[in-house]
C-alpha cells in the first residue's frame, strides 16, 4: 500500500490497544501519524508524548471527542502543521459493563457520548479539512450487530456508528469523493476484551469458526487497506473481522 506514503492520518484514542496498533501500522507505510490523547487526562498526555518520541509519530494532540471546540482545534492544528488531512480513524471508545437493569443513566450517557456522539462530531468537523478523495474509517464492533449481553450501551453506540458510517458516506462521497467505512471487530485480543467476563468470552470462543482470538495487527491491516487506494470502490460498508462469530 505504497499510496499511504505521506498521507496525514489522525487516529482518535490512539494511546493504547487497537488505536495504538493502527498508528504503528500507518507508520510502517510511511504515513504522517497524529497521535491523540484525552485532553483532560494528564497521565495519558505524558504517555502519548513518550509514545510519539519512541515510535517517531509526527504529532501528539489532546482531544475531547465529545466537544466540538476541542475537535476543531485538533483538526486546525493538524492542518496548520501539514497543510492537509487525508485520513481520519474514529477509534476512541469506552465500555462500562453491566447487566441490562444495572446500567444507570450516567453509565449509559458516558458510553453514548464517547462512542457515538464522538464519531459524529469528528466526522462533522473533519469535513471542512479532509482532502478530496480522503478516507474515514470508523471502528465499530460485532456487539453492535448481535447485541452485547452485558454491554447494552456499548452495543447501541456501535450500532449507531454503523448508521453514521452510511450517512456520512452518502454525504461526503458525492461532494468531496470521500470514502467512509466501518471496521467491525469481533473477539480481538486486547485490553478491552480482557474486561469481558470469562463466561461470556468462553461462549464467544465456542462460536468462532476460526478457533482463535483475532489480533490487533489484523484489525490495523484492515483499517490501512480501507484507507488505501486498494479500496477505492468501497464506501458506506461495515466490514466484519470476527473469525466468523457473526456472519
Amino acid at each position: 500500500m505504497d499510496d499511504l506514503d505521506g498521507k496525514v492520518v489522525v487516529i482518535t484514542g490512539s494511546c493504547s490497544g487497537i488505536g495504538l496498533e493502527i498508528a504503528k501500522n500507518f507508520k510502517r507505510y510511511n504515513s504522517s501519524v497524529v497521535l491523540t490523547y484525552f485532553d483532560k487526562d494528564k497521565d495519558q498526555q505524558k504517555k502519548s508524548v513518550h509514545l510519539m518520541n519512541d515510535n517517531n509519530f509526527d504529532q501528539c494532540l489532546g482531544i475531547d471527542v465529545t466537544d466540538k471546540v476541542s475537535v476543531r482545534a485538533c483538526f486546525n492544528s493538524v492542518f496548520k502543521k501539514f497543510g492537509k488531512l487525508d485520513i481520519l480513524v474514529n477509534n476512541a471508545g469506552i465500555n462500562l459493563v453491566g447487566d441490562f437493569d444495572a446500567i444507570n443513566d450516567e453509565m449509559w450517557q458516558r458510553v453514548i457520548d464517547t462512542n457515538l456522539k464522538g464519531p459524529f462530531i469528528c466526522m462533522r468537523e473533519v469535513y471542512e479539512f479532509i482532502s478530496r478523495g480522503g478516507k474515514v474509517v470508523n471502528i465499530g464492533s460485532v456487539s453492535g450487530q448481535y447485541g452485547g449481553p452485558r454491554t447494552t450501551s456499548y452495543a447501541c453506540a456501535k450500532a449507531g456508528v454503523m448508521a453514521l458510517t452510511h450517512c456520512f458516506a452518502r454525504y461526503a462521497g458525492p461532494r468531496k469523493d470521500v470514502s467512509v467505512n466501518c471496521v467491525s471487530p469481533g473477539p480481538i485480543k486486547s485490553e478491552m476484551l480482557d474486561l469481558m467476563p470469562k463466561k461470556i468470552l468462553d461462549e464467544l470462543k465456542e462460536d468462532l469458526l476460526i478457533k482463535r482470538l483475532g489480533t490487533m495487527k489484523e484489525v490495523a491491516d484492515l483499517v490501512c487497506f480501507l484507507s488505501s487506494e486498494k479500496s477505492s470502490f468501497i464506501t458506506g460498508q461495515t466490514v466484519g473481522i470476527n473469525g466468523g462469530v457473526w456472519i
